[in-house]
């Protein structure tokens, strides 16, 4: 292996390891658990529908906060699509409201993976941690299952 390539592998690994989303800054680790009450929020999608923690009175809600450049994110959005494609084939009394939400990551790039990567999982793009930090403090993919204005569970796939 070249001094370039061992150089250009320990670059990429720096980058990995200043950004990723699984070695966030040093800072306390907390975030919702099954029980806690669902925090007051309301997104706008990018298709310009608004989605609010009150809609999970009316149908469970499944909160995905995400972030393109983040790997673990990367890996499950594709599952996540296919959880959304089978929740719409369910009788409409039975359906989930499904709803991403970026964490740190303005609408140009998010809509330009959506895009990519044929996803059509209803998304909110935020630029800042405003949501996400109503939820946890450190690491995505997070998701939060609600139902009455209470979180049902929740789940951290990068632990």
């Amino acid at each position: 292996m070249t001094a370039n390539k061992v150089l250009h592998i320990l670059f990429i690994a720096l980058i990995v390891c200043l950004t990723g989303c699984i070695g966030e800054k040093d800072e306390p680790e907390w975030y919702l658990h099954p029980g806690d009450a669902l925090p007051q929020f309301e997104v706008t999608t990018i298709d310009g529908r608004t989605v609010s923690s009150d809609d999970s009175y009316n149908s469970p809600m499944v909160i995905i906060f995400f972030n393109t450049t983040c790997p673990d994110c990367r890996k499950e959005l594709p599952f996540l699509q296919k959880e959304y494609e089978e929740n719409l084939k369910l009788p409409e009394a039975e359906k989930s409201i499904y709803i991403c939400i970026s964490r740190e990551e303005g609408a140009a790039d998010v809509e330009r993976y959506w895009t990519e990567n044929n996803l059509t999982l209803p998304v909110s793009a935020q630029a800042d941690r405003r949501i996400y930090s109503m939820f946890a403090s450190i690491g995505i993919p997070r998701i939060f299952f609600a139902r009455d204005g209470i979180i049902t569970n929740s789940l951290y796939p990068a632990e």
